[in-house]
């Protein structure tokens, strides 16, 4: 009886591992890839798992010319 028990316990502790691991994710939105703009092949899969800051930052660097990629570039 006490070894159902352990199982149901570690069970439970993996279900509480995996929803904070959950909880720390960035959130993701799900905006419309901008138009109007030269995009690179893959950049509509690239905008939809960006961040709604790294979107923002994505869409100043489009307005200049730039790409969505080079968005991602740290700042030298």
């Amino acid at each position: 009886m006490r070894a159902g028990w352990d199982i149901k316990v570690v069970q439970l502790g993996f279900i509480v591992l995996l929803l904070s691991a959950c909880a720390d994710m960035p959130e993701i939105s799900q905006s419309a890839l901008p138009a109007g703009y030269a995009l690179m092949p893959g950049d509509e899969a690239l905008w939809q798992r960006l961040t709604e800051a790294e979107q923002r930052r994505a869409l100043a660097f489009l307005s200049d010319g730039s790409t969505i990629r080079s968005s991602l570039a740290g700042d030298y």
